[in-house]
């Protein structure tokens, strides 16, 4: 949703593989006036213990009003090592015990919310460089889905250096799934996704 508007959908996926590792999807595909935008993520993870070891990520991205951005990290436990590249650039660069993907640090979100400890602090890899999301959860909220009213925990992400929020709403009724994520910018909304089914 933009300004009220339904501009497009998102569909999100979990799936074990048979070799037990395990894959997030995310597809999007909005259009609004001008703008058209198309994107898939992907990320392979394993669970070792009580950790979420990525270990490829992937976003392909089309997009009307610049040139595509596609982006591929791989992550190298054993040695260490993230490589990645993006674009024309590429980078390598030493792992740390706890880094994630865009798309893994969901899980962590929701393990903790689950277990009712407190979020820590997450260090996402992206395009070669480290970012550091604290979260705070903010309370209880009855929110509006395609399936009538579901009770949330709300969480918000604040990024200062980039004066960007995310406010992320988890249904205490179906094992915290994600029901809604909202992005700021600068004090406005630029986007909301809200579920419609799952």
């Amino acid at each position: 949703m933009h300004d009220g508007d339904d501009v497009g959908t998102a569909y999100r996926k979990l799936t074990e593989l048979s070799n037990g590792q395990w894959q997030i999807a995310m597809s999007s595909d909005i259009s609004y006036y001008f703008l058209s935008d198309e994107r898939k993520e992907t990320s392979r993870f394993e669970v070792k213990g009580n950790q979420v070891l990525p270990l490829v990520y992937q976003r392909l991205a089309e997009t009307s009003l610049r040139s595509d951005r596609n982006i591929v990290q791989n992550f190298d436990w054993d040695n260490m090592i993230e490589q990645g590249t993006y674009q024309d650039d590429k980078w390598t660069q030493a792992l740390q015990p706890g880094y994630l993907d865009q798309l893994t640090q969901m899980l962590i979100i929701r393990e903790h919310l689950l277990t009712q400890k407190p979020i820590p602090a997450i260090d996402i890899s992206y395009r070669g460089s480290i970012r550091h999301h604290e979260f705070k959860v903010l309370g209880q909220e009855v929110i509006q889905t395609g399936k009538g009213p579901v009770e949330t925990a709300k969480v918000q992400l604040n990024e200062s250096k980039r004066d960007r929020q995310t406010n992320f709403w988890f249904s205490l009724e179906h094992n915290m799934l994600p029901m809604q994520v909202q992005r700021i910018k600068e004090g406005e909304e630029q986007a909301k996704l809200i579920a419609v089914d799952w």
